[in-house]
């Protein structure tokens, strides 16, 4: 998000500045916060079990905050789908954005898109998904002008919600992986619950761009 002027960090943990964000952006235009599914691919092959040939298929999916991210009509949700793992349920609570990408994807029938709130995701029952994906959905809630050692306190209870709702709908031994470019010291204020074990992965490549990581939250 080259684009993004300061005074607008701290927009980005509304619902109001998304839906801007995705009418402006047009019909057809996508955007990626960072790394695309070919950076990314490695990471979710090692921590979730799948192939081409259908292994794998029946794991259900919960891709957190989905927005439109990655290049022109493709999505990551599409890359996962494209490689073998069909049963995604895609949540956002910009009806705009949900309303683009149902249309764009509709000829993936097994995807599923829902206008919902992370915080608050009554629809779905406790321990119905196998695995949890958010790429950049944490980070816009924790975006906010000041230090970044001090969380604000409302930012805080926000995402702590969040965790403990992405919890709830896990199955027991279900899993959530995180990419974020926050780094372990930081990440951990928020992520790291009594619910599950967390693990760090340095996501780094050949372009000599600074590093991201993957977080494994395994229950």
């Amino acid at each position: 998000m080259a684009d993004l002027k300061l005074s607008e960090v701290d927009k980005l943990q509304t619902k109001e500045y998304w839906d801007t964000r995705y009418q402006k952006d047009g019909e057809a235009k996508t955007f990626d916060w960072f790394k695309t599914f070919k950076d990314l691919e490695p990471f979710f092959r090692k921590h979730i079990s799948w192939d081409n040939e259908g292994t794998g298929s029946s794991l259900k999916i919960l891709m957190l905050g989905c927005g439109n991210s990655a290049l022109f009509l493709q999505t990551l949700s599409k890359d996962l789908y494209d490689s073998g793992l069909k049963n995604i349920t895609n949540v956002d609570y910009s009806d705009v954005c949900i309303a683009q990408m149902a249309e764009l994807h509709k000829d993936q029938p097994e995807m599923t898109w829902h206008v919902m709130d992370v915080r608050d995701m009554k629809e779905f029952k406790d321990g119905e998904f196998d695995i949890a994906i958010d790429k950049g959905t944490l980070d816009a809630f924790l975006s906010y002008t000041g230090s970044i050692w001090t969380i604000p306190e409302d930012i805080k209870e926000s995402a702590l919600k969040y965790m403990d709702e992405t919890n709830r709908v896990l199955k027991p031994t279900g899993r959530m992986l995180y990419i974020s470019y926050r780094q372990p010291h930081f990440a951990r204020l928020i992520i790291d619950r009594p619910y599950w074990k967390m693990e760090t992965e340095t996501l780094s490549d050949s372009s000599g761009s600074f590093d991201y990581f993957g977080y494994v939250l395994q229950k």
